[in-house]
């Protein structure tokens, strides 16, 4: 028996679930611009899991019981997409991911800087919050050590090389010669001229003796644990395939992050057949500026005519921010129409992501608290070369991941759900809510290849840049499920990132291992952009001269990230209405 459903009712159970979330994810809360629940951590614990699991449960009964025929179309897609969201955290539940929430890429001991970064310090209100968020962390850090304790016993753990740093990262993390030198000190370290003197120093001297009494040795604990209990119990293969039930979990995996249905074997064909169509245009640039025959050789001539182009971190930020701000900006408006006004940043990487690819982005919040922020490494000078970054800005800033996220922050009218992305905490998938990762990331990479339309690409070198950065996307296809499908070996893995990528080997050694950690995320990237170029050319092919690419990139972007499939219709839908306009 249904109810009657208005949109109200749709919304409001959107909205209810969405204030469930914060309460149940403080970090996420921190993130997206709610600071009620700064004081707070998330409950990893299995039994806050399990608890969730009943609400998840009872959220999609309510949500299948409105009858949403009466709504508008696009309240109609909220609620397919609410439900889909909530059916998507359930079947994820078979597969106790939540038993390995920790590695070298993400965990608490990388993840509360971040979220201390994203927090609110304006107020006396604000620093007690941080206070208690402080003397809280013990807690999260040592409810590690039971739930991995839980995952020895249910033999649900990970690949040695997903491990092997986290004790260094640690030490790191909580070793300096001063204590005033912690990231955790950074709120300390800028000016706060509305707070009395008296109660920062208050404020500074009870954060340090939490540190000193509980943090340190909550780490220090977790350290020990990581060194001689959990160092034993790591699984002997690299695949999640090689655990309980681990087809099944790795091609849930491959669900979560496509959002569309595509069995291992078809990954790994697309990305043997993208492969060998981008080399070709690798090897005929490479020929004409006379860099080599094979991978190895041209990235060794590549980035030997570019060794030492950058004197200085601060040339290689400048460089950046001429890039998108002079050069990429003023063309923006040839593809794209009506952007929202919000700007975006750019800055450094902070020390403690030195490890951090080249560049990454972080969404703004809504109260305009936080920029849009394009970050960028500029730890290893030796590293960093003109012709990466062409492709690299366009992906990480303008017309990608920036446009997302000003189009999600200015998009209103769509549900909170829709909006905003939990970006963290991959060790859960797929047992989490979803985040459209081949939508998100598949729009990145569309945006590099924009470049060309757009002149950014201005000769041999930063077209090699961009085709480096494609095949890079696209061996990920064969070498993730190369390791989760089909047996292959982290040696054999990254030879064939070495014979198929313009990379530095350590940087691809790290890749792999990147994969290794989290199975499946690593193909979205290329799988979306497929789909991306799909759906446009055949817009192009069924409006023929009424094709708008400016009207096109709207339809694709005002929706919100989408699961594959959505995008799908919704461009169909683009379609049709362009064509009833038309005649």
């Amino acid at each position: 028996m249904t109810t009657g459903a208005s949109d109200e009712k749709v919304i409001g159970l959107c909205k209810e679930i969405w204030q469930w979330r914060l309460q149940e994810s403080p970090e996420l809360a921190t993130f997206c611009g709610y600071y009620q629940f700064d004081h707070l951590w998330d409950d990893i614990s299995v039994d806050a899991y399990n608890k969730r699991a009943e609400c998840v449960r009872s959220f999609l009964e309510r949500a299948k019981l409105l009858d949403i025929k009466s709504c508008s179309k696009g309240v109609a897609l909220s609620h397919a997409l609410l439900v889909h969201d909530l059916e998507l955290y359930l079947k994820g539940l078979v597969f106790k991911s939540l038993l390995m929430p920790i590695n070298y890429l993400e965990g608490i001991h990388v993840d509360c800087n971040q979220t201390i970064s994203f927090m609110k310090f304006d107020t006396e209100n604000d620093f007690e919050k941080y206070i208690l968020r402080l003397k809280a962390l013990p807690i999260r850090v040592l409810q590690i050590i039971d739930i991995l304790r839980q995952g020895i016993k249910d033999n649900i753990v990970p690949f040695s090389c997903s491990m092997q740093r986290v004790p260094d990262q640690i030490d790191a993390m909580v070793k300096t010669s001063t204590l005033d030198e912690l990231d955790l000190m950074l709120p300390f370290r800028k000016d706060h001229p509305s707070i009395p003197k008296d109660k920062m120093t208050s404020f500074q001297r009870e954060a340090k003796d939490v540190m000193i009494s509980d943090i340190f040795p909550a780490f220090e604990k977790l350290k020990n644990f990581l060194n001689e209990e959990y160092s034993k119990a790591w699984r002997p293969k690299e695949g999640i395939n090689s655990l309980k039930d681990g087809d099944a979990w790795y091609q849930q995996c491959l669900n979560f992050h496509l959002s569309c249905i595509m069995t291992p074997e078809e990954v790994h064909n697309i990305g043997l057949k993208e492969v060998a169509r981008i080399r070709l245009s690798i090897l005929q640039l490479a020929q004409k500026e006379d860099l080599g025959q094979t991978f190895p050789e041209i990235w060794a001539a590549l980035t030997k005519r570019q060794k030492g182009y950058f004197k200085s971190k601060d040339e290689v930020l400048t460089f950046v921010k001429d890039l998108c701000y002079k050069k990429i900006r003023p063309k923006i408006s040839q593809l794209f129409k009506d952007l929202p006004d919000i700007e975006m940043k750019i800055e450094p990487a902070p020390p403690y992501m030195k490890d951090a690819p080249a560049g990454y982005y972080l969404n703004g919040t809504p109260d305009g608290s936080r920029d849009g922020t394009f970050r960028v490494n500029i730890h290893k000078l030796d590293e960093c070369f003109p012709f990466e970054y062409p492709a690299l800005c366009l992906h990480e800033g303008e017309p990608g991941h920036h446009l997302q996220g000003i189009y999600s922050l200015a998009a209103t009218h769509l549900p909170e759900f829709r909006r905003y992305s939990e970006d963290s905490k991959y060790y859960l998938s797929p047992m989490k809510f979803s985040f459209n990762t081949a939508y998100v990331e598949g729009w990145g990479l569309y945006s590099e290849a924009l470049g060309e339309e757009l002149g950014v690409y201005e000769n041999n070198l930063d077209m090699l840049g961009r085709y480096a950065f494609e095949i890079f996307r696209a061996c990920r296809l064969v070498v993730d499920t190369g390791l989760h499908a089909f047996g292959w070996s982290k040696d054999k893995a990254l030879e064939f990132m070495l014979g198929n990528c313009l990379s530095p080997p350590g940087e691809l050694k790290n890749e792999v291992e990147r994969y290794i950690t989290w199975p499946g995320q690593a193909c979205a990237y290329k799988i979306g952009e497929m789909k991306i170029w799909e759906l446009r050319r055949k817009a192009e092919k069924k409006l023929g001269s009424a094709f708008d690419i400016r009207e096109f990139h709207h339809c694709i972007l005002d929706c919100g990230a989408v699961p594959l499939d959505v995008l799908a219709s919704v461009v169909d839908q683009f379609i049709l209405e362009t064509t009833k306009a038309g005649s």
